[in-house]
């Protein structure tokens, strides 16, 4: 799922290959810019960062973008309704695409996947024809990609392997910036804080790990916050889902079937006064 940035919308992504439209109140999809049936397991859907525009990825490694438009004459006032073909539709991973994301305003998208030669992560421009879309791949990330996210203050797109592996790179020289070896088991997820200093690292052990984007330096270890359960064996393994807020509240949810909320430790707070008697 991922919800709108600024109206009451949702995408939703199916098992089945659907990828449908929401209003929040209505009990019944806005649009359905995929059917069922026709495509791979969806992995991955999200907004843009001003909603005028969503994707879809797929299990088989198909990366769809559409176009949000206002309300046509035989939609309801205000409702707004997906354009009906993709804008922008292409096999960017052999393999599979675990994950994407919009490089801050521009038509400029990441992926992150698993091909059959290696290039698991690659920067597409989407307005591009096809046969020049492709900007930047990378050999990394060995076994696959699982996760990428953008820090556009800062110029760096964080990727996350299979095998434990975080490369951080400069989208400016295409080059790395530096490469770590976060966890023993495969990463499963990662999340920016919004002031995109730090970034959370969710793997398939149900370790958290934080790390600042700027050192490197591993900040705080939650070891078993979501353990491997085999009674939710269909949602996956360890941490699933992550996510930082302004108020710098770790949000996650794994495998165990449960979701937790804990505060982040204030990093520049100055030490607690020690009265002199």
């Amino acid at each position: 799922m991922a919800a709108h940035p600024t109206q009451p919308l949702y995408l939703t992504g199916g098992a089945d290959g659907s990828v449908q439209l929401w209003e929040w109140g209505h009990p019944s999809c806005v649009w359905s810019p995929r059917a069922p049936g026709a495509f791979a397991k969806v992995t991955r859907v999200r907004f843009s960062d001003y909603g005028n525009k969503f994707a879809a990825a797929d299990a088989d490694g198909n990366l769809a973008l559409w176009q949000l438009h206002p309300s046509a004459s035989h939609h309801q006032p205000g409702q707004p309704h997906a354009s009906p073909r993709p804008f922008f539709t292409h096999q960017c991973h052999s393999k599979g695409i675990s994950d994407f994301v919009f490089l801050g305003s521009c038509s400029l998208v990441a992926t992150a996947g698993h091909s059959s030669e290696s290039k698991n992560v690659a920067i597409w421009d989407t307005l591009m024809p096809i046969k020049k879309a492709l900007v930047v791949s990378w050999t990394c990330h060995e076994g696959g990609a699982a996760s990428v996210a953008w820090a556009g203050t800062s110029g760096a797109l964080v990727s996350c392997g299979r095998r434990g592996d975080v490369l951080v790179w400069d989208l400016r020289a295409r080059a790395p910036r530096h490469k770590l070896h976060a966890h023993h088991a495969p990463i499963k997820c990662v999340a920016l804080s919004p002031r995109e200093d730090i970034y959370a690292i969710g793997a398939a052990d149900g370790d958290i790990k934080v790390f600042s984007l700027a050192t490197h330096q591993l900040l705080h270890t939650f070891t078993g916050e979501h353990a491997r359960s085999s009674f939710f064996k269909h949602i996956g393994q360890g941490v699933t889902q992550i996510h930082i807020d302004n108020a710098g509240r770790l949000f996650s949810c794994g495998a165990d079937g449960t979701m937790k909320v804990r505060k982040l430790p204030e990093r520049d707070a100055p030490p607690p006064h020690q009265p002199h008697y």
